[in-house]
């Protein structure tokens, strides 16, 4: 094929191509650059199109494909950024999660650390260290009876200094301990 035989074709079939692609786009530009890429190809494979009988079915159906291939094109497209977000906002997410829980736990620590020594012991070993009753009563030397004694104290004294925040902050002390 002469360069002269492309023009010909070019010029015949430039503007129904277009109008294919651009009927489902909607976008002069896309539309143009598959009717170029649809051209480029022909003209690339032009050596080995002898075998070709109705030239008009093989550059509509190489335009359709460019349309096809374009549609997959953009549904990837899509769903990396849909990808991305939900990352990023999983990640936000856990980012606030992880402050939050970290600013609850200093204002927590911060209130423990106002306990009179035995009551801070008794409670951080309960309550963070996770030991039971009897094993902090023997650890301590004490009987039972006070290590509930002092619990049961520190929650009180936490519980009017931290008001609103107690439950929310002794379910995040715990989940944290637990996991």
């Amino acid at each position: 094929m002469t360069e002269g035989e492309f023009e010909e074709i070019y010029d015949l079939f430039w503007a129904k191509l277009y109008s294919l692609a651009y009927n489902y786009f909607r976008d002069k530009t896309t539309a143009q650059e598959l009717v170029q890429d649809v051209f480029v190809n022909f003209w690339m494979k032009r050596e080995n199109l002898g075998h070709v009988e109705d030239l008009s079915a093989y550059l509509f159906r190489s335009m359709k494909n460019r349309i096809y291939d374009h549609f997959d094109k953009i549904a990837s497209q899509e769903k990396l950024v849909r990808q991305a977000r939900q990352t990023f906002s999983e990640e936000t997410h856990a980012t606030e999660e992880a402050v939050a829980y970290d600013e609850t736990l200093e204002l927590l620590n911060s209130e423990i650390d106002k306990l009179p020594d035995t009551t801070k012991t008794i409670f951080r070993l309960s309550r963070f260290d996770r030991y039971t009753n009897e094993e902090i009563a023997s650890r301590l030397h004490v009987s039972g009876k006070a290590v509930e004694y002092h619990i049961s104290q520190a929650l009180k004294k936490l519980r009017l200094r931290l008001d609103h925040l107690i439950f929310f902050i002794i379910a995040m002390v715990l989940l944290g301990a637990c996991a």
